[in-house]
């Protein structure tokens, strides 16, 4: 469907058979939306209620008679005049301090007293809040039992110095409903719940919070928000059907067609074809793109028969339901399939809806001169490639990475000192990774500003990938895929972000956001996951170093050449294959070995700057007292005085006057 522009809001707005769960941007209120609006813009996950999106430029509205209403989409500070509440867009009058929300405006305004209510036997006066003396202690609404607050509009019975809630004396004791008109459901709080009673709304699946309707012959309880929000009885949508739909309000299970997977409740369902959906899966966009995959996937209401598996979860897909197959499927190495469930969440999805778009074409990062010869975007000369496999000095590092370059092809410049690997030359500049929903754009390096990756959590500079939200990870993190592949575990590993896991490298703490395995007990950090598995130090050793897995038969001692302690040979070290030096990994590789040392001579406009460590006669650490024994330091400077700091936990020059 057609994006439309409307006036609440700045981009265009794309009208949505679809059920949304969420909060309307207009009127501030939480639930269902049926049928409303949503932002298709990357990072503004933006619902409206239609009411709420289709608001006139220009009212006349009973609250306020005098003087027509204007509305203005952002104001600073604003308080609804009627309900008290903040608001962003909505009606004012250019003549007097009169401020209106959405929600006020396209609903009937409260009116100023009630008699003979469902609710309360005497009459109800409506009360601002201004002056109220419920600020001087805590009042419960009569209906619902919950608290009232004294800025917000309620009722008051004077007689029983009594309140309510203003949408608290909306609600019948006892009415019939859409969803069940046979017979009427009572509102019950509280106790008042019968005991055989569901615990969760017959409509939404929701737990009930001390409030329920309920009908005591049928068995039928619905939530407060269901009842007086209540899901239409049919529904067109033709990109998940092609009949009506129609709400089957009984607790059933079944299977969705449309994503495959079980439901118990109040399905949709065509009376033609006994196509059954979910409420949520109805209007499943058409074509999206996610974060495991390179290209546009769509949505199929069958994939038919076929040994399906989903590129998000791994688990088995039914090919006789709704699931989302890669769009082009004849650039891919095999066919790309994924669960609409798993396609369609948050933490896959960047919420934007392709359908009648061209996709992105993607974008080289260099130009091709000649076979050896690139124009990087990155750099101002061309770059020659060489491939001899030489090892360069320790100090010579990649621009893109901050790593050495060690006996693997490299791009070159002959007017100035910038080096590339060849892998490093070639990643993408647009990205999507698993860690996030929205793309990643590729930025250079911008001086010794330093920036912290979200993923491994290093203080790095060199190149980096950037979302629209400001998300940042270093291009080594940024570079990762699924599956993952590493030499210490003979499974692929997978990002998981939803439980906390130790390291099986290091053992270390708790935490989200790891590389597991499927199949066994097996996880890495982003830091182990992506330690180089070899280094060139000569400090210690001619040979290059290699990173060990280490051996759970080794019951020796090993010590490190670096700090002469002991070395666990259990846990990952590093080793050097003819010499059998051994060094553990924090001698190796440090909290500043992926920020470029500052070199002779630059300016720097701050007092802290990291700096090589590569002469004969090491620093030493002004909080350790050691010699540091990584090939760069952070140094910093105080009028008459340099200190030098070896990691990140001795730097305690914050501390200092």
């Amino acid at each position: 469907m057609e994006k439309v522009d409307l006036p609440v809001h700045n981009h265009p707005l794309l009208p949505l058979t679809r059920f949304s769960l969420g909060r309307c941007k207009g009127c501030w209120s939480h639930g269902y939306i049926y049928g409303g609006y949503r932002c298709n813009e990357l990072g503004c996950d933006t619902l409206f209620h239609k009411e709420c999106a289709e608001s006139l430029p220009d009212i006349n509205h009973s609250s306020h008679p005098d003087h027509p209403l204007k509305l203005v989409r952002k104001f600073q500070s604003s308080i609804c005049s009627l309900c008290q509440v903040w608001f962003d867009t909505g009606y004012f009058c250019s003549i007097c301090d009169f401020k209106l929300d959405l929600g006020c405006a396209w609903r009937p305004s409260p009116p100023l007293t009630l008699e003979n209510t469902n609710t309360h036997e005497h009459q109800l006066v409506l009360s601002n809040g201004v002056g109220s003396e419920l600020s001087q202690s805590t009042r419960n609404c009569k209906v619902c039992s919950s608290e009232v607050l004294e800025f917000k509009q309620y009722y008051e019975c004077h007689q029983c110095e009594l309140v309510f809630h203003v949408k608290c004396t909306k609600i019948s004791l006892e009415e019939y409903h859409t969803s069940h008109p046979e017979h009427p459901l009572k509102f019950l709080t509280g106790d008042e719940a019968p005991g055989y009673a569901d615990k969760k709304c017959l409509l939404c699946g929701v737990e009930f919070n001390q409030e329920l309707h309920h009908c005591d012959v049928c068995n039928f309880s619905i939530c407060r928000g269901c009842a007086g929000n209540p899901p239409p009885l049919s529904v067109m949508s033709s990109k998940t059907h092609e009949h009506q739909l129609h709400l089957f309000p009984r607790l059933v299970d079944f299977t969705c067609n449309a994503c495959g997977t079980r439901g118990e409740g109040s399905p949709y369902l065509c009376f033609q074809c006994k196509f059954m959906i979910h409420r949520d899966c109805i209007d499943l966009p058409r074509i999206i793109n996610i974060n495991r995959h390179d290209h546009c996937i769509s949505y199929t209401r069958r994939l038919g028969h076929g040994d399906w598996t989903c590129g998000v979860c791994r688990e088995k897909v039914d090919g006789f339901h709704g699931a989302y197959s890669c769009s082009v499927a004849s650039k891919c190495s095999s066919s790309y399939v994924v669960h609409s469930k798993c396609a369609t969440r948050k933490d896959v999805w960047d919420q934007i809806e392709l359908e009648g778009t061209a996709e992105e074409e993607e974008v080289s990062p260099f130009e091709v001169v000649d076979d050896t010869t690139i124009k990087h975007f990155s750099h101002e000369h061309c770059l020659w490639l060489i491939e001899d496999g030489r090892i360069l000095q320790e100090n010579k590092l990649c621009e893109a990475c901050v790593f050495q370059i060690q006996s693997e092809s490299f791009y070159s410049c002959e007017q100035c000192d910038y080096i590339l690997h060849e892998r490093c030359a070639n990643i993408s500049i647009k990205k999507r990774h698993v860690c996030h929903s929205q793309p990643f754009t590729l930025h250079t390096s911008s001086g010794t500003k330093t920036s912290r990756c979200a993923l491994c959590e290093r203080k790095f500079t060199g190149f980096m990938y950037k979302s629209a939200s400001h998300k940042i990870l270093d291009v080594r993190c940024g570079s990762i895929s699924e599956p993952f592949e590493h030499d210490s575990h003979p499974h692929p590993l997978y990002y998981s972000e939803k439980t906390y896991k130790h390291c099986s490298a290091h053992g270390g703490g708790m935490k989200i956001g790891m590389l597991s395995c499927d199949e066994c007990d097996y996880s890495l950090d982003f830091r182990c996951a992506l330690l180089p598995k070899m280094v060139v130090n000569h400090r210690y050793d001619d040979h290059p170093l290699f990173l060990s897995y280490g051996d759970s038969y080794v019951w020796g001692e090993y010590w490190c050449e670096a700090c002469e302690t002991k070395v666990n040979p259990k846990k990952w070290y590093y080793t050097c294959n003819e010499c059998g030096v051994v060094l553990h990994i924090s001698c190796v590789v440090g909290d500043f070995s992926y920020i470029t040392p500052v070199r002779a001579g630059s300016l720097t406009r701050s007092n802290k700057e990291v700096v090589p460590n590569t002469c004969v006669c090491r620093k030493i650490c002004s909080t350790c007292n050691s010699r540091c024994k990584l090939p760069s330091v952070l140094k910093v400077s105080k009028p008459g005085v340099d200190s030098y700091y070896c990691s990140n936990s001795c730097d305690t020059s914050y501390l200092l006057i």
